[in-house]
């Protein structure tokens, strides 16, 4: 009888455990070449980034000593940015709405970092665009005010 209960246990311990680590497995997976891929981008792949976030497998951003690395897709098109921290003159966040502003989150359509610089035209570095596939926010909204406060502090 203890036998019978052990082995069961151990099966349904087992059901419940593998998919979470194989889950797991395939999210770090993703994130590390998601990491290689950003580091490719930037002009010193010695240097480690300082800070880096990723989301929705299709986006990610990282900032070295010097330089704002950005990986964005969005359906058929890829967005890769390498921009110079001292070239940016002010951040901020924007976000745009079905008719302008938005009230609250659930209403944003767009979301993204708008950078000016000192002698180029602006950028915005997009954190959300709805799609067919991708249409509700999530932890964007954090993410950019986190890196709105990052850039911020460094310029």
């Amino acid at each position: 009888m203890d036998i019978t209960n052990t082995i069961l246990g151990a099966v349904l311990f087992s059901f419940i455990i593998g998919p979470i680590y194989i889950i797991n497995k395939n999210v770090k997976k993703k994130k590390n070449q998601a990491l290689k891929d950003l580091n490719q981008l930037s002009v010193d792949k010695n240097d480690k980034f300082i800070d880096a976030d990723f989301w929705n497998n299709d986006y990610g951003i990282g900032l070295k000593a010097e330089e704002l690395c950005f990986i964005g897709k969005h359906e058929d098109a890829v967005f890769k940015d390498v921009i110079r921290m001292k070239e940016i003159k002010k951040c901020t966040i924007v976000k745009m709405g079905k008719s302008g502003v938005p009230k609250q989150n659930h209403d944003i359509v767009k979301l993204s970092l708008h950078l000016e610089f000192k002698t180029q035209k602006d950028m915005h570095l997009v954190f959300f665009e709805t799609s067919p596939s991708h249409f509700i926010i999530g932890e964007e909204v954090r993410l950019a005010t986190k890196w709105q406060q990052l850039i911020s502090s460094k310029i």
